[in-house]
């Protein structure tokens, strides 16, 4: 990259980056009761009003996840596409999201709480699965994409399955964790999810192996931060728009973003 790449990229890295910053503030001031920039000062101070402290307390751990998922969801992303060879693949693609649906579909029905670990251990189950049913002396992309998408379909008739068979009562609470909603995330929740994006962007020069050009393992801060900006934007206008009810963010960012790939699929073909 010489002289002129460079400048450009940190400049856009800078740009983007302060796009999620204040993406983060809105979070925090929008909401059913609107607040005031002060009055996050005053709530990291410990002080202010009860009614401010109540809120941003509920708000301040859904912004951090709805950023922390928006930006690990991104890098995902690029992995996937990296390792498929296919600007348009996603985690999905592999039988992941399949796999951690099901598992936590299969904990709820079954009287469990702990979703968060099931559904982790239903992505290392899924992706184990593709990887080991793929592998045939080496790793082939288009080989890897269909056993992906086999178990991603097998996995979403077993939830399809599990859920027609359940308590009614389970089934709000299923089909909500399901449309990625943020709603009741604690710091507990999210420091995970930060470190694993820090370990992954740490190794991310390791896609060098696997980049499609020379320029993928530098986007991928961008896109990392872009899918914060997204994800964040979506929370932010879940909990805004139909207040005091509210829209899942998973749902708020697909309202947002496919009208965005609606248009980036039209340009590519001008």
């Amino acid at each position: 990259m010489g002289p002129q790449g460079r400048r450009r990229y940190w400049t856009v890295l800078a740009v983007v980056g302060a796009t999620a910053v204040g993406t983060g503030l809105l979070g925090l001031l929008a909401g059913n009761t609107w607040l005031l920039t002060g009055d996050i000062v005053l709530w990291l101070t410990s002080e202010g009003s009860p009614v401010v402290r109540f809120a941003l307390d509920e708000r301040a751990p859904r912004v951090a996840a709805a950023l922390a998922a928006g930006a690990a969801l991104a890098l995902s992303g690029s992995l996937v596409q990296a390792t498929c060879r296919n600007p348009l693949a996603e985690p999905g693609i592999l039988g992941i999201t399949g796999g951690a649906g099901l598992a936590a579909v299969v904990v709820v029905t079954g009287g469990n709480a702990t979703m968060i670990a099931a559904a982790t251990g239903g992505v290392l189950a899924a992706f184990g699965l593709v990887y080991s049913v793929a592998w045939r002396g080496g790793l082939h992309t288009d080989r890897l994409v269909l056993v992906g998408v086999g178990v991603w379909y097998a996995a979403t008739a077993l939830t399809t399955y599990l859920l027609v068979r359940s308590n009614p009562w389970d089934t709000p609470k299923i089909y909500t964790w399901l449309s990625g909603t943020t709603y009741g995330r604690s710091w507990t929740q999210v420091v995970p999810v930060v470190l694993a994006l820090l370990v992954a962007l740490a190794a991310r020069r390791e896609l060098d192996l696997l980049a499609i050009d020379e320029d993928t393992p530098r986007i991928v801060p961008v896109a990392v931060l872009l899918g914060a900006v997204l994800l964040g934007l979506a929370g932010t206008v879940g909990r805004t728009v139909v207040a005091p009810a509210q829209l899942p963010a998973g749902l708020a960012v697909a309202l947002i973003g496919a009208p965005y790939i609606v248009y980036l699929l039209a340009r590519s073909r001008a």
